[in-house]
């Protein structure tokens, strides 16, 4: 009954794919979803969904991409993605107000870019809200301006999971005030996640997802520094000792999430 909420399956090598998906099966995970980045990554994604068992489709464009690579005709390609069978969500979208260098990518937000992902984000809310699907939003150094948002899209009844959440308390009751689940990855591993084991603490069970971020993220102390789907059981042992709960408690808990906000099975092409 695992699940993993927020893979990069595009990230490994065509020839490791199926292997990667045969260790994930032989953990006992049974859905993941594989997001887009931008138009080319999500049109892998739909084709990856397309082709494996188990495997759905996030589509987006992430905010890494706004500021100097998103053509204009982008959330024109996602809007026609979106409506390909596996198609789960909207994602991976949102704001990073944080300057990271990561994959080559040089992202320096500063406020003509902020004001870029802000209406590359609102565009793609559309699409979401227009169609049905959830969000899978990545969110750093943004949570007043991600929350500020989705309010004002929530009479519209958007819905959705932001992913590797590393915000605060406060961050995380304006979310599920809209609704919205959190989810969980690798950085509950490391030593110097205190604040977040706290957080992790005070969720409740009905609004919790887990994930790897395969191939990124990995867990601490392991030696082969990726990630792939089959360590998401770590990821519910970490939580379950934050919360002091058997494993099974979160991974009963997560499933039934991860089936109510993607309903895998309603658009799942192949079983």
């Amino acid at each position: 009954m695992l699940t993993d909420a927020h893979v990069h399956l595009d990230r490994y090598l065509p020839a490791e794919v199926p292997r990667v998906l045969d260790r994930a099966r032989a953990a006992g995970v049974e859905w993941m979803v594989t997001v887009g980045m931008d138009p080319p990554s999500s049109e892998k994604a739909v084709g990856l969904a397309h082709t494996h068992g188990g495997v759905l489709a996030a589509v987006g464009v992430h905010p890494w991409m706004v500021p100097a690579d998103l053509p204009p005709d982008a959330a024109d390609a996602i809007h026609a993605l979106s409506t390909a069978s596996g198609v789960v969500a909207i994602g991976e979208v949102g704001l990073d107000f944080v300057e990271n260098l990561f994959l080559g990518i040089d992202h320096r937000p500063d406020p003509s870019s902020r004001q870029a992902q802000e209406a590359a984000f609102r565009r793609q809310l559309e699409i979401a809200v227009d169609l049905g699907l959830p969000l899978n939003v990545h969110c750093r150094g943004a949570y007043p301006q991600l929350v500020a948002i989705l309010a004002e899209a929530r009479p519209a009844r958007c819905r959705g999971v932001v992913h590797n959440f590393d915000g605060d308390t406060q961050a995380l009751r304006s979310l599920l005030d809209l609704g919205f689940y959190v989810s969980f990855g690798g950085a509950l591993t490391y030593p110097g996640a205190a604040a977040l084991r706290r957080v992790a603490r005070v969720v409740p069970l009905d609004a919790v997802l887990i994930e790897t971020d395969a191939p990124y993220m990995p867990l601490h102390g392991d030696p082969a520094q990726s990630n792939e789907p089959a360590n998401v059981s770590a990821i519910a042992r970490a939580l379950a000792q934050v919360r002091k709960v058997e494993d099974d408690v979160v991974i009963e808990a997560s499933y039934h999430n991860f089936v109510t906000l993607f309903e895998p099975e309603s658009t799942c092409h192949v079983k």
